[in-house]
């Protein structure tokens, strides 16, 4: 059975000295998924190297963490997190009063937003899950860690989720598998509610129709994807066409670039766009 955490109250998951520490939720321990209800942190909180599912809802908007590519939640921020079956994933934290990041990208670390995940930033945020280096030498490692992180810059592509219930469990639906094939009519009857009853909340709840709401988000779940660097034609297919042209079409029409635009900007290809420190 798929578990659920209660909603909790905002927690600090870093005490001092420490300024960074890296925890893994194991598919070992939730085999079935797991859903952690909406909560807040009071640290910076970075989701990534994902095996498996796993999306979150971010202050009402859903995201999808491919493996390559981070999910950055700033401190405060409201979020639910939901991983399929056999999937895991690591989050680390970094305490807001001492990060001071590199790349300051002004706003970039105040809202949610994609971040590379390239070998050496891994490899670090992995060494956070240490603690009997000295102080000195986890210091160094910290900031190596704030050197390194940027913001993955992106077409924004919102998706807020529906607050009615009845367009919940459809909104949902369609996260978990953007290239499920049904219609309105089908998807009304899961909802228990009429197709012009569900298209009328939708678009009160979230400010567009079901069908662009849904293209939405296809689109956001696209751009994971493709950052993650997967080709073109397998995300077209990923989320729900069967013509790549069909695809770029639609990709370009939502975000005004095409698809390759986007290939590879989260994937390990190219360890000399990241040197360290720079």
């Amino acid at each position: 059975m798929h578990q659920v955490t209660e909603p909790g109250r905002g927690s600090r998951e870093v005490e001092p000295p420490y300024a960074v520490t890296t925890s893994r939720l194991g598919r070992e321990a939730r085999p079935a998924g797991h859903t952690w209800e909406p909560h807040r942190h009071l640290d910076h909180e970075l989701l990534w190297g994902v095996v498996g599912s796993v999306t979150a809802v971010v202050d009402g908007v859903s995201w999808t963490v491919p493996p390559t590519v981070g999910l950055w939640l700033p401190a405060g921020a409201l979020h639910e997190v939901t991983t399929g079956p056999g999937s895991e994933f690591h989050a680390t934290y970094f305490r807001t009063d001492v990060f001071v990041p590199a790349r300051t990208h002004p706003g970039a670390w105040d809202l949610p937003g994609l971040v590379p995940m390239y070998g050496a930033l891994r490899e670090v945020l992995l060494y956070m899950r240490r603690y009997d280096m000295p102080l000195a030498a986890r210091s160094r490692a910290e900031h190596v860690a704030f050197d390194m992180l940027q913001p993955l810059e992106v077409a924004a592509v919102d998706v807020p989720m529906p607050t009615d219930a009845r367009a919940l469990v459809v909104a949902r639906a369609l996260v978990a598998h953007p290239a499920d094939p049904r219609g309105l009519a089908e998807f009304a009857r899961l909802s228990g509610c009429s197709a012009r009853t569900l298209t009328r909340v939708f678009t009160a709840d979230t400010g567009m129709s079901f069908v662009q709401w849904r293209i939405q988000t296809r689109m956001r779940a696209a751009l994971t994807y493709l950052a993650a660097g997967l080709p073109v034609s397998v995300v077209g297919r990923r989320v729900g066409y069967d013509s790549p042209s069909a695809f770029v079409a639609v990709f370009r029409r939502v975000t005004g670039r095409t698809p390759g635009h986007y290939v590879g900007l989260g994937s390990d290809v190219d360890a000399a766009r990241w040197p360290v420190g720079a």
